[in-house]
């Protein structure tokens, strides 16, 4: 019973001592993405717009770090399917999404001409997003057609300047089908670049 409560104790002075060492920034971003559809049978054209998104984050760490994240993304791409109401016509649709990324990351201090740093990132990490609508369209593409539940894989770099403003460019490789037609292939694939802050 002693040695278990000295164990008890180690592990509690231990987990005390790293939570002190533990650096916890927790910060805001907002940005633009283009988001487009790999090829999907269902689909006749389809083209990359310009979406936006926003969202907070945690970072968790120094030089090595975890990010856990919530984001409101909305794709917008404008396409033309196969089977719709008017043969023929386009339009742009817009698919909203909650999306929780975790990127693991590691910074370093790039050290410019005049003495000064401006810390320089990379991160990769998985994320899961949950579809929450899609926009009035011409093309009877509706909430029930789209995948509630998408995984993906994200990866990207950013850099840090006025001490505390962060401008990050990121990728986005999904892993999940668009659609949930069981004939559905295409998946998302979006570049975002997004302006925050971390304090």
């Amino acid at each position: 019973m002693k040695n278990t409560l000295l164990f008890l104790l180690f592990l509690g002075i231990t987990f005390t001592a790293s939570a002190q060492e533990t650096n916890i920034d927790l910060g805001a971003r907002i940005g633009f993405n283009v988001s487009n559809i790999s090829s999907d049978p269902s689909l006749l054209e389809e083209s990359s717009e310009l979406g936006t998104e926003f969202g907070v984050f945690a970072r968790i760490g120094n030089r090595f770090y975890v990010q856990p994240g919530v984001d409101f993304v909305n794709n917008k791409v404008n396409m033309q399917r196969k089977v719709q109401p008017r043969a023929g016509e386009s339009d742009d649709v817009r698919f909203r999404y909650f999306r929780a990324p975790v990127l693991l990351g590691w910074e370093s201090d790039y050290k410019n001409r005049r003495g000064g740093s401006t810390p320089f990132r990379v991160m990769v990490g998985p994320s899961f997003a949950y579809n929450i609508g899609v926009s009035d369209n011409n093309l009877d593409v509706r909430r029930r057609d789209v995948r509630n539940a998408q995984f993906a894989l994200h990866g990207g770099v950013g850099i840090t300047f006025l001490r505390f403003v962060e401008l990050d460019l990121m990728y986005n490789h999904g892993l999940t089908t668009v659609f949930n037609d069981s004939g559905s292939d295409g998946k998302f694939r979006n570049f975002s670049l997004t302006v925050g802050f971390s304090i």
